[in-house]
């Protein structure tokens, strides 16, 4: 065997137990919310004996359905914000030449060195002042403020190398600034514009302390917060919860599925 076909063997090795360490607890999720509570315990990564729905009857009995859509509202229109903000201010960053260009660059960086925990309380405050507590706008915005830094870094790095000579020509032609961004810049920015939804949509989809401190009521409590509700006092149903997991990783599952191919091109640095 040649040390070219025995490095593939072992790289193939290693990719294959990663996945595997990947996808079992995925697995046993899924399981799980076909099992009786007695399997669940005695035979935790074993098949059930019957498939039943009754864990996702209990899942879905809480409210899931609403807070599931309390959820793919903030998601959206918060993902929506962040690219759109994101990607003008990186434009602007990364080709006009002002006198504190690097300085305003620098400062957003900063920002994406700041956890959100640590300005929760003066977050909290201002929320409450501004009167919207309990409300999805009060969710949306601070997430947009705290996407917007990773989010700008991507889209001025990719900016960086896009050809100016595109510009350059659309410039000639009489294209205007605005023109050029929406017309030419846009179209052409799909791989960077896919990888900045996902990471955002997973992360806001995922987000759990902003939502707790900003939401209390059912009504606008998202999906994560909802989850909640499967737990008991003394004991918890493992089969709903399970099956509430389970709902909540289709939606993401899903954008994934849609965007993989421009989300690898970006990572391999194809979509330039």
């Amino acid at each position: 065997m040649s040390r070219f076909k025995l490095a593939n063997l072992i790289a193939y090795g290693f990719v294959s137990l990663f996945s595997i360490y990947v996808l079992m607890p995925i697995i046993v999720m899924v399981l799980t919310t076909f099992k009786s509570k007695r399997e669940i315990f005695l035979e935790p990564l074993g098949l059930p004996s019957q498939f039943s729905l009754s864990s996702f009857e209990k899942a879905l009995s809480v409210g899931l359905g609403s807070f599931m859509l309390n959820s793919l509202i903030v998601s959206f229109f918060a993902v929506f914000l962040i690219v759109t903000i994101s990607g003008m201010a990186a434009y602007v960053l990364s080709r006009i030449d002002f006198k504190f260009n690097k300085f305003v660059y620098l400062l957003i960086v900063a920002g994406f060195a700041i956890p959100p925990a640590a300005v929760l309380v003066p977050l909290y405050t201002m929320v409450s002042n501004l009167n919207l507590l309990n409300s999805l706008f009060g969710v949306i915005m601070p997430l947009t403020a705290f996407g917007i830094p990773f989010t700008v870094i991507l889209f001025y790095a990719f900016f960086l190398d896009f050809p100016k000579e595109v510009e350059e020509a659309a410039t000639i032609d009489g294209c205007t600034k605005l023109q050029i961004f929406f017309r030419i810049i846009v179209p052409l920015s799909g791989p960077v514009i896919a990888s900045a939804a996902i990471f955002q949509t997973v992360w806001i989809w995922n987000e759990f302390l902003l939502a707790l401190i900003m939401l209390t009521s059912d009504d606008f409590k998202t999906l994560p917060i909802g989850l909640l509700k499967l737990r008991g006092e003394w004991t918890s149903d493992w089969g709903a919860i399970m099956a509430g997991l389970t709902i909540a990783v289709i939606p993401v599952l899903i954008v994934f599925l849609l965007f993989q191919k421009y989300f690898v091109r970006s990572l391999a640095g194809l979509g330039k």
